[in-house]
């Protein structure tokens, strides 16, 4: 059997609440029981809403209710940094946002803000949904090398198909399935060149062999 990692992952946005001592909990609850490691990870790439200080409260915290971490940003377990900050630094999220435009499931946005305004709501079954028109998938090759050698500001999207559905597996709820045209073509990589919280926990979460994901 395949040993069980978990990860408790605050932002350190301000002071912990009793919603984030729960999911800690429980992360903690099911890497115990199981034998298994419990990963402090601090994932600050929301760098405008960074709280000085909250790192700290986030350690003492944990460490006031028992909750121990066995691999985090003060314990190397070998798939460090875990703080996703450094993690930017090291190049990790643009190497795999890039691995994914060469295999054409992400590429370069070059909308601006004035653009993205102005895209019209759609209706899909009932529900109003603005999202991206997929402009800059069809930009040439030559296109997108002019404009980044411009220095022109860029996110990097997910290429998300048209038809279909995607699922996933949940503990609880069993398979969750939705449409692929109810989805967006989310950002990845944002214009300052952090990644956005849904892709840099996956990335993180798959690089340090996270088994189980406990949501708040």
């Amino acid at each position: 059997m395949t040993k069980i990692r978990t990860r408790f992952a605050p932002s350190p946005t301000g002071r912990m609440h009793v919603g984030n001592l729960r999911t800690a909990l429980y992360s903690y609850l099911v890497a115990k029981h199981e034998g298994g490691d419990f990963i402090l990870r601090i994932e600050d790439t929301d760098q405008e809403r960074y709280v000085e200080g909250a790192v700290d409260i986030i350690y003492r915290t944990m460490e006031g209710t028992g909750l121990i971490h066995d691999e985090g940003p003060d314990k190397d377990g070998g798939v460090g940094p875990y703080v996703q900050s450094e993690r930017q630094k090291k190049g990790i999220y643009i190497e795999y946002a890039k691995k994914l435009i060469d295999k054409g499931e992400a590429y370069y946005c070059f909308c601006d803000k004035e653009r993205l305004d102005n895209l019209k709501e759609e209706v899909v079954d009932g529900k109003s949904i603005r999202r991206y028109d997929k402009h800059c998938l069809h930009l040439s090759k030559e296109e997108i090398e002019a404009n980044l050698a411009a220095g022109k500001p860029y996110v990097i999207r997910q290429n998300v198909p048209l038809e279909g559905e995607t699922s996933f597996e949940d503990e609880l709820y069993g398979t969750i399935t939705v449409p692929n045209n109810e989805l967006d073509d989310m950002i990845l990589i944002k214009s300052d060149g952090f990644p956005t919280y849904n892709f840099a926990n996956v990335v993180d979460d798959h690089l340090m062999g996270i088994t189980h994901v406990v949501r708040g």
